[in-house]
């Protein structure tokens, strides 16, 4: 397309950030699923130092591991419908520029057109003037003048 509109510029730049923040919060999740697993293995490694309170770390892990993995939940959603959210604008603004660039086409080929009919109308009309200064003989008249 060869008009790109200003907003449509600044839209491809906010759609590249939200693609960036929901790539970033994948990862994010991702890796916290690994710490997850890294400290499970840690906290199943210090169950002889937490002995008589291991049951109760253990579901305080679990519990923070959950709200975690919910809160990251959200995060994801909030982030998708944020990119959709920009795919949707970059596109109605697309199609905006398209139309208003199909508009101006075809007003510039009306204009084009009209300025052609009215360079021909005036070489007609040039014509005609010339025409009728060459054929505009003094005339006698054929009755007597007194």
């Amino acid at each position: 397309m060869e008009a790109i509109s200003e907003i449509q510029t600044e839209l491809e730049l906010m759609r590249q950030d939200a693609k960036r923040q929901l790539l970033g919060t994948i990862v994010l999740g991702i890796m916290a699923g690994f710490l997850a697993f890294v400290g499970q293995s840690a906290l199943a490694q210090a169950r002889p130092l937490l002995e008589p309170s291991f049951g109760t770390w253990q579901s305080i892990y679990t519990f923070v591991l959950w709200a975690l993995a919910l809160a990251w939940l959200a995060a994801l959603a909030q982030q998708a419908l944020h990119f959709q959210s920009m795919n949707e604008r970059y596109a109605a603004q697309c199609r905006l520029d398209a139309i208003y660039h199909e508009r101006a086409v075809r007003a510039q080929v009306a204009e084009e057109l009209r300025q052609r009919q009215r360079a021909e109308s005036d070489a007609r009309q040039h014509d005609v003037n010339e025409r009728a200064k060459r054929n505009k003989k003094v005339e006698r008249s054929t009755k007597f003048d007194y």
